[in-house]
């Protein structure tokens, strides 16, 4: 297959550690590993670095376009033996042929495997998903930060299809990765952003609201532009039309009045005088969304979202779709509705082994079965399901990248076979519903959409 201009570009003017800021569905892997085979002109050693759900991809990516002789050593599952076992393998093995240490991005947290990395001699790294090490007080960026500074990898390329970035003090990772900063994340912070809410400090519900001095600004912008590749979907890849609409449910009585009753627990917080933080306001809200899911502490209580799905499904016309939810106690529902209309269907959720995962998948898009229910977190990540014209998001939550993953899990190159792609969002009128769809289509912070629940009160 023919590489896009934007790899191609990729290819040119990468350096040896370099990031891709590639929209979800841009080729952003095959890229990684184009880069690979240009650059590495002996076999040897490679760590990548993925989400769990992704890992098994790079190894059929990895057979699919590797030039040359190979090993994989699989350092992820739920199996910690299995995972020590590759590391020290891994370690062990001479060179000879490519050889791949596949790692899922929470093994980091744990100092028995930083050891083994940083024993293992290999000279490059790739980092999938880099946006899971934006935060550089978390323990895994300390420890990826660790295995960097022993390891010093010749080679280092950071990948990420999420908003590019969301904000400049996400970038605290890169440019520490790119050399380029060798300070901590305080005085980098300090130095280079002002916190325009300094001021209300000791107020209630207060939030820092860090922006980059404008001295500041330029010098960002010319280290990405030296050290990274940007490529948005809307420009490179000649997409079909991304068609968004609505479908409104009506709350059942009981739904109604346990949204208000926990509407009011959700905001006594302030008239109590507590702090309202950014943590609990959002726990909250998750039992307000389990409300117009349609359960309480897991047990079901009479919900017009069902009748919303119904006419959300006669809409996708015969045609493939998606359905996302976040919630597990509502796939029984959906279920029981799709066999009602006599459509086939299958899950893709977390308890799945990868053979499962893949099994469904290559179900799906062979046309085998017509719909698939599927978590954000499960389907979201590393998928390809453009066999689907049609997604329906039945229950979300407020987390921009798992939105913007589900939405590029069938609007992505591969997608053009459809005439129009459509998205259907389920929503209960004047409620939270609506505060997180608008919050999402405009790409808030959370902090943004925190503010705002505060100022409307839902």
């Amino acid at each position: 297959m023919k590489l896009w201009s934007h790899q191609e570009r990729a290819l040119k003017i990468a350096k040896n550690v370099f990031a891709l800021f590639f929209d979800m569905g841009t080729g952003k892997t095959r890229t990684a590993l184009e880069l690979y085979n240009q650059k590495n002109y002996k076999e040897g050693k490679t760590i990548i670095v993925a989400p769990l759900n992704v890992c098994s991809n790079w190894e059929s990516e990895i057979a699919k376009y590797l030039n040359g002789r190979f090993k994989l050593y699989q350092c992820y599952g739920s199996s910690k033996t299995k995972k020590l076992k590759a590391c020290k393998e891994f370690l062990e093995t001479k060179t000879g042929f490519h050889q791949f240490l596949i790692v899922n991005t929470e093994c980091f947290r744990s100092k028995e495997y930083l050891t083994l990395f940083k024993q293992s001699g290999a000279a490059w790294l790739i980092i999938d998903e880099a946006h899971n090490f934006k935060s550089p007080t978390s323990l895994q960026t300390k420890g990826l930060f660790e295995v960097i500074n022993f390891c010093k990898f010749p080679f280092a390329y950071l990948l990420t299809g999420t908003p590019t970035p969301q904000g400049y003090i996400d970038l605290y990772t890169y440019m520490t990765i790119f050399g380029v900063n060798k300070e901590s994340f305080f005085l980098w912070r300090k130095r280079h952003f002002i916190d325009k809410n300094e001021r209300r400090r000791g107020f209630n519900g207060y939030y820092p609201d860090y922006s980059i001095a404008e001295k500041s600004k330029e010098y960002f912008n010319k280290v990405l532009a030296e050290y990274s590749l940007t490529a948005r979907k809307d420009e490179v890849l000649d997409l079909p039309p991304l068609l968004r609409t609505n479908v409104y449910a009506e709350l059942s009585k009981e739904q109604e009045q346990h949204y208000n009753s926990m509407k009011e627990y959700l905001f006594a917080i302030d008239k109590e005088g507590n702090e309202l933080n950014a943590s609990n306001l959002l726990s909250r809200t998750l039992r307000l969304q389990q409300i117009l899911a349609g359960f309480l502490d897991k047990t079901p209580i009479p919900s017009g979202r069902i009748d919303a799905l119904k006419y959300a499904i006669e809409q996708t016309q015969g045609e493939q779709f998606l359905i996302w939810t976040i919630f597990q106690p509502t796939y029984a529902a959906i279920s029981e509705v799709l066999k009602d209309l006599g459509i086939s269907h299958d899950f893709l959720t977390g308890v799945q082994s990868n053979e499962q995962r893949t099994k469904t998948m290559d179900d799906f898009q062979a046309g085998r079965i017509r719909c698939l229910i599927a978590h954000p977190r499960a389907g979201g990540v590393g998928v390809n399901l453009t066999a689907a014209s049609y997604s329906i998001h039945y229950t979300k939550n407020f987390n921009l990248v798992d939105d913007l993953q589900c939405e590029a899990r069938n609007y992505r190159g591969g997608s053009e076979q459809h005439k129009k792609i459509t998205r259907i969002d389920i929503i209960a009128k004047d409620t939270i519903d609506e505060q997180i769809t608008e919050a999402l289509r405009q790409k808030k912070s959370v902090q943004d959409f925190i503010l705002g629940l505060k100022e409307t009160k839902i």
